[in-house]
């Protein structure tokens, strides 16, 4: 055999190498392409031939044995003229084996069989240390292995993630996808908060990603877009990342107050367009929210009324159907014409229908975020302006729009953010679960209720925020760290008391097996099994029109909500401004004196004293003040009261129906109207939602 003495170190001149017939990878034309040699190439241009070529002398040449992508790639080099100093000329480090058949294939299997693939993670922590003590940045590193920009960035994120998560992808404690999801936010801080958070369960890499989505939003996103100059204006946090549009703004209170504002803007503006009465931005409207609202729509109006620039677009669309009729362009020309059009018909409609007076003094617009972009709803009917709305309340409709001013010593509202407003709803609905998982009894028939419910009514769902389906609700929160956690430990006990023997998660049976184990379980374990399952589903919401049987049970289980719950420092109270904070010391706890004593100083201090005060009542309170404190609850935590008369039961749909007190509506507010809707007409009657 070939001994490693044999081999003859030698300069040999590029255009006598050729691939040995002996090479093992003569036969695999995939090994050679060019794409793949490229990286190979640029290396070698930066670094050098780094391991010498083996060959064996085969007539006038010399044939490869061992070495056929660095000959690939040498020779690519040869034909790149902007590769200086390499040329089929140029003298190459090679080392010859005797003219010994056997030799030569012992070498060239050994070449490439005995290779170890580098660990990925090796990798990547090698190309992040070539930046960090290298001195080189992903220009660099993309130049000298020939590859994309965006290809070593990511491997550079791969490095650079958490030290503890890359040794737990070491020790396979966590999959190679698991680890380079951390890689989503460039804050190892907040990776490795992830990471703990997450320790011992089941971790997914779109759980690792939900969970870091809710600690920033990147630049590149949508949202991010909207919001990120007037973002910086405000010197919020950033945490950067090797691409701009994926550092990330890190302030989300900061980030929410802005898109609130930027639609509240875009509100105002397209109701001053139409001539509306009102205006709202929200960050979020569910079905739900709108089902009390009613809608108008505008008439059509006589082409001839509408003025000499909707003839002027009539024609210009006609004459943009007959070019498109008989086009022969390039697809781009084409769509440059379908733009043209559909903005046309933009303005043809707004020339050509309008709202009645009467209408534009009811009707309002909002604004909201939906799908990444801005979406505006308008001819919105706000509940109290609705006809009647005076009879059931009890009071004077409240006209265009315009609500009473509250009384000098009334109560002022606090200023919720929606983002906080939206908090609340997750919060209440995991006291709702919770309280349902420790009323087994109470929990199992309103589970078989909902489920035969929504079976025999056929038009409509009971409860919209019971998501029964068999879907785990989602309670996002921006910061699930700092809530009242009895709510969360109450449903992790009452789980772990129960006997989930029957699904035996760690061994794999049929159905119809677990089915059967369940069945023999006695009827009080049933029903605990079936509440704390019914806890899982119960959706963040308003619990307004429509939830009016998820309200009346809530109300049932939890007689005393701020019993099982408090508002906290870091999830309620810091997120309120420093002036509501003190109008709520001095008004609703009764302590004018701590509000004056706290009017000079930082809000954080308010903050803490609050929670505090909430967490335990201090012995030096008055029976009065110890009183406003046990009680007092958000608005949006609160649960709302039942009113009189209201029904929660399905019998009367069909009398409803027919008189217009319609409880579910099957028609979404802000869907296009039916053809009548656009008809003229002599008066616009406002659609009941």
């Amino acid at each position: 055999m070939t001994k490693s003495a044999d081999l003859t170190p030698m300069e040999i001149a590029l255009k006598t190498l050729d691939l040995h017939p002996l090479n093992a990878r003569a036969g695999a034309p995939e090994t050679y392409e060019d794409a793949d040699i490229a990286v190979l190439a640029a290396s070698i241009a930066t670094l050098g031939l780094l391991n010498p070529i083996i060959v064996q002398k085969t007539g006038k040449s010399w044939g490869v044995i061992a070495g056929g992508r660095r000959l690939a790639a040498l020779r690519m080099l040869a034909d790149d003229k902007s590769a200086k100093g390499w040329t089929l000329t140029s003298k190459i480090s090679c080392r010859a084996i005797p003219e010994d058949v056997a030799g030569a294939t012992a070498i060239t299997v050994a070449e490439n069989v005995t290779q170890k693939p580098m660990n990925p993670i090796d990798e990547f922590e090698a190309f992040a240390r070539m930046m960090e003590e290298g001195g080189h940045d992903p220009d660099s590193i993309a130049k000298m292995f020939g590859v994309e920009r965006r290809r070593v960035v990511e491997r550079l994120r791969y490095g650079r993630i958490h030290p503890e998560i890359r040794a737990a992808a070491r020790a396979q404690d966590i999959t190679l996808d698991v680890m380079k999801a951390y890689a989503e936010h460039p804050d190892t801080e907040v990776q490795k908060a992830v990471f703990d958070d997450l320790k011992d369960q089941y971790v997914s890499a779109y759980m690792v990603r939900n969970k870091l989505t809710e600690r920033g939003v990147k630049i590149g996103d949508p949202i991010g877009q909207l919001v990120i100059e007037a973002y910086r204006a405000e010197d919020g946090e950033i945490a950067a990342d090797l691409i701009e549009e994926d550092s990330v703004l890190t302030d989300q209170e900061l980030v929410e107050s802005l898109v609130i504002e930027r639609l509240q803007n875009a509100a105002e503006a397209e109701r001053k367009r139409l001539g509306f009465a009102w205006a709202e931005g929200r960050r979020t409207v569910e079905y739900e929210d709108l089902r009390p609202y009613g809608r108008v729509y505008p008439a059509q109006i006589d082409r001839d009324e509408a003025g000499p620039r909707a003839s002027e677009i009539a024609d210009r669309m006609a004459e943009i159907e007959e070019i498109e009729e008989m086009f022969d362009g390039t697809e781009g020309d084409l769509d440059a014409l379908e733009a043209e059009w559909q903005q046309l018909e933009a303005e043809y409609e707004d020339l050509v229908s309008r709202y009645s007076d009467e209408d534009l003094a009811l009707g309002g617009v909002i604004a909201t975020w939906e799908r990444g972009q801005i979406k505006l709803i308008a001819g919105l009917v706000r509940p109290e302006d609705l006809p009647g709305a005076g009879e059931k309340t009890g009071s004077a409709a409240s006209g265009a729009g315009e609500a009473e001013p509250l009384a000098p010593d009334a109560p002022q509202p606090l200023g919720y953010s929606q983002s906080l407003t939206d908090d609340l709803k997750s919060e209440r609905s995991q006291v709702i679960g919770a309280a349902l998982a420790g009323a087994p009894d109470i929990a199992q028939d309103l589970l078989l209720f909902k489920i035969i419910a929504d079976l025999m009514g056929r038009t409509a769902r009971v409860s919209y925020a019971m998501g029964i389906s068999g879907t785990v609700a989602v309670r996002p929160h921006a910061k699930a760290e700092g809530i009242d956690p009895r709510p969360g430990e109450t449903l992790e006990a009452l789980r772990a008391g129960l006997d989930l023997s029957w699904w035996d998660a760690d061994t794999p049976s049929p159905m119809s097996e677990r089915f059967d184990r369940f069945r023999a379980l006695d009827a009080g374990m049933k029903a605990q099994i079936a509440a704390v399952a019914l806890a899982e589903a119960i959706q963040p919401s308003a619990l307004g029109r429509g939830e009016e049987l998820l309200a009346h049970v809530a109300r049932q289980v939890i007689p005393d909500l701020r019993a099982v719950w408090r508002p906290t420092g870091e999830a309620f109270f810091g997120r309120l401004k420093k002036s509501d904070l003190l109008g709520l010391l001095e008004r609703d706890l009764g302590q004018p004196e701590e509000a004056q004593r706290f009017a000079s100083s930082k809000k954080g201090e308010i903050v803490d004293y609050l929670d505090k005060l909430f967490a335990a009542p201090f012995a030096t309170l008055t029976p009065e003040q110890r009183a406003a404190v046990e009680s007092w609850c958000p608005d949006a935590m609160r649960l709302p009261e039942a009113e009189d008369g209201q029904r929660t039961d399905l019998t009367g749909l069909e009398d409803d129906a027919e008189t217009g007190d319609v409880s579910f509506d099957e028609d979404i507010p802000f869907e296009e109207p039916d053809d009548t809707a656009s008809e003229p007409q002599e008066e616009a009657e406002i659609e009941m939602v």
